[in-house]
């Protein structure tokens, strides 16, 4: 069959990629790089589509905005072939380099070229293929060992006291060896009026009468920090935080590793607690002390001095949601404090109350009501006195776990020394093993299963007894010397979390997300009712459950666990 003409003619659809790296100052730059291509891809007689590029992005993470264009732009066909300079462009992993030309070769179709280099694609053959993949050894064993002089280089830097970064701290002002003089070297030099500020957010914090939000707030009030950061983000209560952790205010240096994680080093790790300081040349405005005193509020060591709330113990704290969120909850939101409500203390009516936080956290606010915080208490412990067990709970508990994938193999060696205990006591009845060896063995045999026994089955069983003598820990809490702390913890080794709708608790998860306990709908908003159900169901999280009435009236609580562990 004929080729048409024009399908016979058609020309080949090139996207070019570029990238430069602040790491490396004798690479050639984006616009000769892509000018080199061009010229490659018109002497193969293609035509440029697309152009991506990187500038100043390290190949050792993948998390570069043309790279990733690339790679959707390819996933829709939008080009027949890319064209490098180097193949060392698409990454200096090499790991992450063979992968990404899988995955653009036989997942894309597409071919790979580069100007400077070998490509299999160029002639199909075995010696082009080998010529690549050596190159591309060659070039990670360079790029690695760049980058361990540059990691050395920047750490005998550190030791020296000599500032590594390219942007200096609010409160400083960087020189670098582009514009040092002789009358004022590369470095970091003091902001006087930032450096007043700074200084004095952190005597704020050292206090324990301000969050980080609350001297955000002050700092941007500050005209001169207005001015500073005209075109910059304002502060926010994460800038504060790392702020008021910084050692350079103290004159200090810090050197860390730069660490990608991430299957293809999508991302940085964070630099908290993985860094060296080291006495900096620079000067530090804010004094030891005052920097450790900041550190101890941090640490809870200091208590904030202007709010009575701090010493109230709350039973719940950390464990009430906001039923209204969690049944409109976004099942792509990844944010376990969605929903959550704080307790705070009312100091004009007396009294402590529980709120939703949605609007403060910067979602939309629901209409919850602030609830007392006595109100709820007393309704769990209603709840939980009232729950009954089913009399097989411990044969559930243990079925559940045992359907746990990593637990399978524990309670099938389990099984096998239950079989062997039997074969035992046949043994010792029938006369042919002595008292003291039958006992030996029994014991081992009770040793190896104690050991094999899931800790969830234990933390279970610890959660089931404490329901089902739920009334009777709670009132022997009364005669401890803290007995709001013992409530608190008693409480923490059966409930995970609870689900508030106006004045009623209207759901309930146990320990560790292994069952949920839904009160009866005419406690709350039909509807409420039914979507928390729901969205419990879709996030693994829920159990059925069944209320009666008794012969006497009393209302009882049946949990049922046939669905407890998800």
């Amino acid at each position: 069959m004929a080729i048409h003409p024009q399908l016979e003619n058609k020309r080949q659809r090139f996207a070019i990629y570029t990238r430069y790296s602040s790491e490396m100052q004798n690479e050639i730059s984006l616009e000769a790089q892509e000018a080199r291509c061009r010229q490659a891809v018109s002497e193969r007689g293609g035509t440029v589509v697309a152009v991506y590029s990187d500038s100043a992005k390290s190949g050792w993470s993948l998390d570069r905005d043309g790279f990733n264009d690339l790679r959707q732009a390819s996933e829709r066909g939008r080009f027949d072939a890319v064209i490098f300079w180097k193949f060392d462009r698409l990454a200096r992993n090499h790991d992450h380099v063979v992968m990404i030309k899988m995955l653009l070769r036989h997942e894309h179709n597409l071919k790979l070229f580069c100007v400077e280099g070998f490509s299999e694609d160029e002639d199909d053959s075995a010696y082009g293929a080998m010529m690549e993949q050596m190159l591309a050894v060659f070039s990670a064993f360079y790029s690695k060992n760049l980058s361990s002089e540059t990691k050395r280089g920047k750490r005998q830097r550190a030791i020296k006291g000599q500032f590594n970064g390219s942007i200096a701290p609010i409160g400083y002002r960087l020189t670098t060896l582009k514009d040092a003089t002789e009358a004022r070297p590369a470095g970091l030099y003091i902001d006087p009026k930032a450096a007043a500020l700074i200084r004095r957010a952190f005597r704020h914090y050292a206090t324990g009468m301000y969050s980080d939000k609350q001297i955000a707030i002050w700092l941007n009030a500050r005209p001169y920090m207005q001015k500073l950061r005209l075109d910059k983000l304002p502060f926010n209560k994460e800038m504060v935080r790392d702020m008021l952790q910084n050692r350079i205010y103290t004159g200090r240096v810090r050197h860390t590793d730069t660490v990608y994680k991430g299957s293809l080093g999508e991302r940085r790790t964070s630099k908290r607690n993985r860094s060296e300081w080291f006495e900096g040349q620079h000067q530090g405005f804010v004094p030891d002390d005052l920097f450790e005193a900041c550190q101890d509020v941090r640490a809870g060591l200091i208590r904030h001095k202007n709010s009575p709330d701090t010493d109230r113990v709350y039973v719940l704290h950390d464990r009430t949601y906001c039923a209204r969120c969690i049944a409109r909850k976004p099942l792509d939101l990844i944010d376990d404090n969605y929903g959550r409500m704080r307790p705070k203390w009312h100091s004009q009516r007396g009294y402590a109350h529980y709120r939703c936080m949605c609007a403060e956290r910067g979602y939309e606010k629901c209409d919850q009501s602030a609830v007392p915080v006595d109100e709820i208490d007393a309704q769990l412990v209603e709840i939980l006195s009232t729950l009954h067990l089913p009399e097989d709970y411990r044969e559930r508990v243990e079925a559940a776990v045992r359907g746990r994938v990593e637990h399978e193999a524990a309670f099938d060696r389990m099984k096998e020394i239950e079989a062997t205990v039997e074969r035992l006591n046949v043994s010792w009845l029938e006369g042919f093993l002595t008292q003291d060896d039958y006992v030996t063995k029994r014991r081992q045999l009770e040793q190896e299963t104690a050991s094999l026994r899931p800790v969830d089955y234990d933390t279970l069983i610890e959660a089931a007894d404490l329901l089902s003598n739920f009334q009777t820990y709670w009132k022997q809490c009364e005669d401890v010397a803290q007995p709001e702390i013992a409530r608190q913890q008693l409480v923490r080794k059966v409930v995970e979390r609870i689900f508030v709708h106006e004045d009623r608790v209207i759901g309930l998860v146990l320990h560790g997300d292994f069952a949920v306990l839904l009160n009866e709908a005419d406690l709350g908003s039909q509807a409420i009712h039914e979507a928390l159900y729901e969205r419990l169901e879709e996030t693994k999280m829920a159990t059925h459950k069944s209320s009666h009435y008794g012969d006497d009236g009393s209302r009882t609580r049946d949990l049922c666990l046939d669905r407890a562990v998800c």
